[in-house]
């Protein structure tokens, strides 16, 4: 995302520090009907969502994750699946893998990837943009939602482990090394970007194309605001080597890695702090669809399912939370009409706004005092085009953004 000022590159993605209470974890164990390790994860929204991992597996769930329905695509290692949004996704795997699907998961096609390599990460762009990155240096792209793919490799043989894109020609792909290639032309060439990193990288998320964060063996932890030009270390309280990240903001996020650990914070990755999962297997991949709500994956088949406290108790007794929070857009994606709701703690001056991936402003929604209380707007966007938009609560100090999809 290219910023016009700096107010709007702090505003982006900002999430205001959240209480002790919402750090309380509450990891609990989801039943599997694998044994084998799952690698990948993506989740659409709090009901439906997708797994992946070894000799094929592919698991779907509807149900938040009460139920996992198993399905075997290959008998090949499957690494990553990512969607676009409900109907539209990808998983990759060793051997060049790469299957598709166009209705939500009831079928896969196997598509031609233009590589042998083993497919490591993959990531969506734009609505019909999509990278995979893996062995061998290995980097393919689709511009027509994965039907087909072209080689865009890095020069370089090392080992990617993960991938990050944003808009139609910008990506980061890191892995083994430590390495962090660079593309801002769709792949046509790549630059190397420096880093403090001492080990291999696993994992890469861009939350615009200024910020992100970057993690991996060792307890390398890493963040940019400025796409990569400079990185610094931000793994204070991280003690084990890491496997995946997932952030929702610029503040919020969460790592994985092995024997079960599992770290949050609220600050951007300045510190960190640990949660009990209650596992012993490698955590490999983590994903939130909101800070009350998020899974990680790992060996033995593990899946785990968070769920934040929604009391504070004191003597037995549960009070609620008076708390400030945007909600995700229901549908999502959606044409052209969706609901957007937000929880005010207090009477504040709102301003509720839409931005398109530039950073720039398409629409206030709310704009003047409202009261306390759980409030919902509806926004319409039949006079915009598909893709990916932002919208941003402001109510006195805190501010949120979250991403949406307008599908046409």
């Amino acid at each position: 995302m290219q910023f016009n000022n700096n107010g709007f590159l702090k505003a982006v993605l900002v999430l205001s520090l959240m209480s002790s209470a919402v750090l309380a974890q509450q990891w609990n164990p989801q039943s599997s009907p694998t044994n084998q390790a799952l690698k990948g994860l993506y989740m659409i929204d709090d009901m439906t969502g997708w797994a992946c991992g070894d000799a094929g597996v592919l698991l779907n769930t509807v149900d938040g994750g009460q139920t996992w329905t198993q399905q075997i695509l290959t008998g090949a290692d499957l690494h990553a699946v990512t969607f676009v949004d409900a109907q539209n996704g990808i998983v990759v795997g060793d051997g060049g893998l790469i299957f598709r699907t166009t209705d939500g998961g009831a079928n896969w096609n196997s598509v031609t990837s233009n590589t042998s390599s083993q497919l490591r990460a993959a990531d969506w762009g734009s609505a019909s943009v999509v990278w995979a990155a893996g062995r061998d240096g290995a980097a393919v792209k689709s511009t027509n939602g994965g039907s087909t793919w072209v080689a865009v490799n890095p020069p370089t043989t090392e080992r990617f482990r993960g991938i990050s894109a944003v808009g139609s020609d910008k990506a980061w792909a890191v892995g083994d090394g430590p390495m962090i290639w660079y593309t801002d032309n769709g792949g046509s060439s790549w630059s190397l970007q420096t880093s403090p990193a001492t080990d291999d990288l696993h994992d890469v998320q861009f939350l615009t194309d200024m910020l992100g964060f970057a993690c991996g063996s060792g307890s390398n932890m890493m963040y940019t605001n400025n796409g990569g030009q400079n990185w610094v270390s931000r793994n204070t309280g991280i003690a084990v080597g890491l496997n995946g990240l997932f952030f929702l903001d610029e503040n919020t996020g969460w790592t994985v890695g092995g024997a079960g650990a599992i770290y949050a914070t609220i600050n951007a990755g300045v510190n960190w702090t640990p949660q009990t999962s209650g596992t012993v297997q490698d955590l490999n991949e983590i994903h939130f669809v909101d800070a009350d709500t998020g899974w990680t994956v790992g060996n033995l088949g593990t899946i785990l399912h968070y769920s934040a406290p929604t009391g504070i108790s004191d003597d037995n007794n549960t009070q609620p939370i008076n708390s400030f929070r945007l909600e995700q857009n229901y549908p999502n994606p959606f044409n052209p009409s969706t609901t957007i709701g937000f929880q005010i703690a207090s009477a504040q001056f709102v301003i509720l706004k839409i931005y398109n991936v530039l950073g720039g402003e398409v629409a206030t929604l709310i704009e003047r005092e409202m009261t306390a209380g759980h409030h919902d707007v509806t926004f319409n966007a039949a006079n915009l085009s598909g893709g990916i938009y932002f919208y941003e609560l402001r109510a006195g100090d805190f501010k949120q953004m979250k991403r949406m999809i307008l599908v046409k």
